[in-house]
Formats: structure tokens, C-alpha cells, sequence
């Protein structure tokens, strides 16, 4: 009962350490993060220096936690792959209620693995492959695929350099934000190579859009996450590589932020 009762104690007084260290941050603003912060965290904390630190160089939770719930899952995370987002949900969502049908699928640019392994849980019949262009993050993928029972097959490949077989359906969320683009400053912390494209955001869509001819099955799909204000561009390049059914797809706030093209 003793140990218990010092226990508590050490975990208040890490706690208030802890809030200390988030309003020196933050102040009054993103109370909601600390609320994650202290729910996520092993109390009492060995490495509690680290975290504060962290916190006063504002180092994204879901980088300090280390993991970070995505759709119906939880993901281990690192510095070498992007932060799960909600809207992203929405992709895999759509794939699961329309495009149901897809049994062979590809995921360009996995990252953590989230998308890919997502969808393996809800479409126990489709093969899902998923490529990266980091060994480290392919390694980081291959850790999270022990939640499913239909595991991915992850490999590295820089888009479809290594890829040698037709898929049913291709999705992807690419680097599509430009370099002139002002961004939250908590970004840069992420990995900009998975963030930023060159040609305005587009080069990285563009090289996707054009090589996925060549790996898509008669009436396959393409589906790609994109910036805002790109999708006319993304709809004559599709157009363009022969797509027959293009169809736009909002946010949660209205955007357009999704394209599907059916060859």
C-alpha cells in the first residue's frame, strides 16, 4: 500500500512538471494535446527530462508517445514517417464502401503502414502491398502489420521502380505541398521528404498519375490524396493518361482533398 501511495505521489508531482513545461510552450493554447500527452504516457515516467524537453522545443506528442491511434488502430511512430491524420480516414472509408470489390491493392508511399493495414483488416480477401522508399520506414511498417490477421507485404521501392506485378486498385497520399508554402510550424518536424513535391506540390502526383497506367488491371483505380486547389490540374492529367471516370472527394471541412480515377 506504500509503494502505491509514493507511486501517486511521484506521478502528481511529474504530472504538474509536465503542465509546467506545456504552458511554458504553449501558454493557454492546444490544451487538448497535454490532455493526450498525460493519457498517453507510463507513469510515473523514467525519462521525464526528455519529455519536457521535448515538449519545450514543441516536439509533436505523437513523436514524444511514440505511437498514435489511426482509424481502428494504433501505430508505433518515429521521426522518419508522418503523423497519422483524420482526414486520411476518409480514403480508407471510401475504399472500404465503394471500392470494396478491389482484391489486389497497392499503397504507394506507406509510411507507418496505417492505410495499408487498415484496409487488410476490413478486406480480409484482398491482397494489399505497400512500398516506401526508406528502409527505416518499411522496417516501422513491418512492426505495426502484427494487428492484422491479412498482412501486408511491404517492400521498398521508389514509387514503382520495384514493383513488377497489376493491381486492381492504386492509393497514395504523396508529398503535394509546395516549398513556398507557410506551414505550422510543428511540420517541421515531420519528415519533409514525405511532405513537399516540387512543381507546386504537383511533381510527385504528376509522376504517380503517369506511371500508374502501366500497374493498374482493366477497370482498375487510382485514388490519391491531394492539396487544396489542385484538383483541376490532377483532373486534366488524368484525363490526359486516358482515365475514363474521375471523381472528387471532400474533407471534413468541405475541400476537395481526394481524386479517383477509373481507367
Amino acid at each position: 500500500m506504500q509503494r502505491n501511495f509514493l507511486k501517486s505521489k511521484t506521478s502528481d508531482s511529474q504530472i504538474r512538471l509536465l503542465q509546467d513545461a506545456w504552458h511554458t510552450a504553449y501558454q493557454n493554447t492546444y490544451d487538448e494535446g497535454l490532455k493526450f500527452l498525460i493519457k498517453g504516457l507510463d507513469f510515473p515516467v523514467d525519462s521525464l527530462d526528455d519529455v519536457i524537453d521535448k515538449i519545450l522545443k514543441k516536439i509533436p506528442i505523437q513523436y514524444i508517445l511514440k505511437k498514435w491511434s489511426f482509424y481502428q488502430g494504433e501505430y508505433f511512430l518515429n521521426e522518419n514517417v508522418l503523423i497519422p491524420r483524420p482526414e486520411t480516414e476518409i480514403l480508407v472509408d471510401y475504399v472500404i464502401s465503394k471500392l470494396n470489390d478491389k482484391k489486389r491493392i497497392l499503397d504507394l508511399g506507406t509510411g507507418s503502414g496505417c492505410i495499408a493495414i487498415e484496409l487488410s483488416k476490413k478486406l480480409p480477401t484482398a491482397r494489399i502491398t505497400a512500398i516506401d522508399i526508406s528502409i527505416e520506414v518499411i522496417e516501422l511498417a513491418k512492426k505495426n502489420n502484427f494487428q492484422t490477421e491479412n498482412p501486408v507485404k511491404f517492400f521498398t521501392s521508389n514509387w514503382f521502380t520495384d514493383v513488377n506485378e497489376k493491381f486492381d486498385l492504386i492509393i497514395s497520399n504523396p508529398p503535394y505541398i509546395s516549398k513556398d508554402s507557410n506551414l505550422d510550424e510543428s511540420l517541421k518536424f515531420e519528415p519533409q521528404i514525405a511532405l513537399y513535391s516540387k512543381n507546386n506540390g504537383l511533381a510527385d502526383l504528376s509522376k504517380i498519375i503517369i506511371g500508374s497506367r502501366k500497374y493498374l488491371n482493366e477497370n482498375g483505380a487510382l485514388m490519391l490524396e491531394h492539396g487544396i486547389g489542385q484538383e483541376d490540374y490532377l483532373q486534366q492529367k488524368m484525363i490526359k493518361e486516358g482515365f475514363k471516370k474521375i471523381e472528387l472527394i471532400k474533407d471534413f471541412k468541405d475541400i476537395n482533398r481526394f481524386i479517383i480515377g477509373y481507367g
